[in-house]
């Protein structure tokens, strides 16, 4: 029987691709553990996402990406977060000065808008991507009180509006109990009186004018029945009332913030989507310009 070799391959031998590719991976985190160490975020940025920085920071066209190497650390994302947002912090509370952060968790920065009382959760930031991540409730809030502010307008207007009408109509309800009164005895007056009138000619006629008697007895009764939950209704409606009036503060409140940094909302919007750009460079700035990967 022929010696057959258990293994038949016309691959080459790839030992030393394999021992390059280790290398890499060795190199790219020790570099990453040496820009941790030394404080450059901005290395630290290029490291995790060389993509991003090259095309957004360097300019390049169709950069290749590292997702292979930046993929070693992808466990380690709570804690680059919580190391890149000192710096970033600090850099965003000269630049957007109204927002504030609290870090929940490892790495985790939910976001303020304000230090006023009341003020809203306005979402996260993300240090690792360098952005903010707003609740879409509260932007767009933000977005259509603006539009509303241009034409005079604050964003509950229409619904305070509405509600102090309702208070208006109950308490005008309310206001007319006696003339409700007075006319449930005329009417009680009457049915009697038709009662009393009954008969075998007046019958019909008689139980038609009742029945019409009684039904505005029901209605009054049912208006009566109304205007005793009317406090309770005009009560809840201020508290409502109360509640817009301190959203539309709030809001008043944030726009003037943003007007006061910026001059306008749309060049606020602006440096949000530019953050990216601006931190890194700033970053890139700090340390004396920009390296090689």
């Amino acid at each position: 029987m022929e010696n057959m070799p258990y293994i038949q391959s016309e691959v080459p031998d790839n030992q030393e691709v394999l021992n390059n590719k280790l290398k890499a991976k060795v190199s790219y985190i020790e570099n990453v553990a040496t820009a941790l160490n030394q404080g450059d975020d901005r290395r630290v940025y290029e490291l995790i996402d060389s993509k991003k920085y090259n095309e957004l920071i360097r300019g390049v066209e169709h950069a290749d990406d590292n997702y292979a190497l930046s993929s070693l650390v992808a466990d380690l994302q709570p804690d680059l977060s919580h190391h890149l947002g000192q710096k970033l912090i600090a850099y965003l509370s000269e630049v957007f000065p109204f927002f504030y952060y609290q870090e929940s968790n490892l790495g985790v920065f939910e976001l303020y808008f304000g230090n006023w009382w009341d003020r809203a959760y306005f979402g996260r930031l993300d240090p690792i991507n360098v952005q903010f991540k707003f609740k879409a409730e509260e932007y767009e809030k933000l977005v259509e009180s603006v539009k509303l502010a241009a034409q005079g307008e604050r964003y509950h207007a229409a619904q305070i509006d509405e509600l102090t009408k309702k208070n208006e109509e109950l308490q005008k309800l309310a206001d007319t109990q006696d003339d409700r009164n007075s006319q449930r005895k005329e009417l009680e007056r009457r049915l009697d009186e038709l009662e009393d009138k009954g008969g075998f000619f007046n019958r019909s006629a008689s139980e038609e004018e009742q029945a019409e008697v009684k039904a505005q007895l029901k209605k009054l009764d049912e208006t009566d029945q109304q205007v005793a939950d009317v406090p309770n209704q005009i009560e809840a409606n201020n508290a409502k009332i109360l509640e817009y009036s301190k959203e539309d503060t709030i809001l008043i409140y944030e726009q003037r913030a943003i007007n006061e940094q910026f001059g306008s909302f749309d060049e606020f919007n602006a440096k949000v989507k530019a953050l990216y750009v601006d931190y890194v460079k700033h970053l890139a700035e700090q340390a004396g310009g920009l390296e090689d990967a």
